[in-house]
């Protein structure tokens, strides 16, 4: 794991978790992705990872098995703001962007889109919103994409949801939420 780039993002995303306070009635964290293409496989490994962190507080949605993708994460988004009465969203995800920035992790907040890549799109509101890019955008040709998803280095994949997973696990830990 590269130590500089996981002290950036547990930088970043403490000050994004300190906007966290008692009016939350739960931490949702949605991971994005399927794990039959390696590139997409991001969310449901760091899913996994935190899976032993789920208590009455703190949910997971999406792990290697279970997979929360483009095919039911609208209907589970919606299941969520049904069940729970004021859930905190931390939505992980995948990304494809610009061939310099493969291997960054972006935190940003607000609404995001999923499948946007492959010409599909689902928005919802995430509180904070965690994107891996994992391979370079091809906007001319949308259908390379899949292709690009499906040659992604396995060990790239593995240090991002070793980064996100750990510093998630760290920060919950550091400031005790819930945990």
């Amino acid at each position: 794991m590269n130590i500089g780039r996981y002290n950036k993002f547990v930088k970043k995303l403490e000050s994004n978790i300190k906007k966290l306070d008692n009016s939350f009635s739960h931490i949702i964290l949605l991971c994005i992705g399927t794990d039959k293409i390696i590139g997409d496989s991001v969310g449901p490994m760091i899913g996994s990872k935190l899976k032993k962190l789920e208590n009455e507080y703190i949910k997971i949605y999406g792990s290697i098995g279970e997979n929360l993708d483009f095919s039911n994460a609208k209907n589970t988004v919606e299941e969520i703001y049904i069940k729970y009465n004021n859930p905190f969203i931390i939505t992980i995800d995948a990304a494809l962007s610009k061939e310099k920035r493969m291997g960054e992790i972006h935190i940003s907040n607000g609404y995001i889109k999923i499948g946007n890549a492959l010409e599909k799109s689902i928005c919802f509101y995430s509180n904070i919103n965690i994107k891996c890019v994992v391979g370079k955008y091809n906007k001319l040709d949308k259908n390379d994409n899949i292709t690009i998803l499906n040659n992604v280095v396995k060990e790239d994949v593995y240090n991002m949801a070793e980064i996100v997973s750990k510093g998630i696990k760290n920060i919950f830990e550091n400031i005790n939420i819930y945990v």
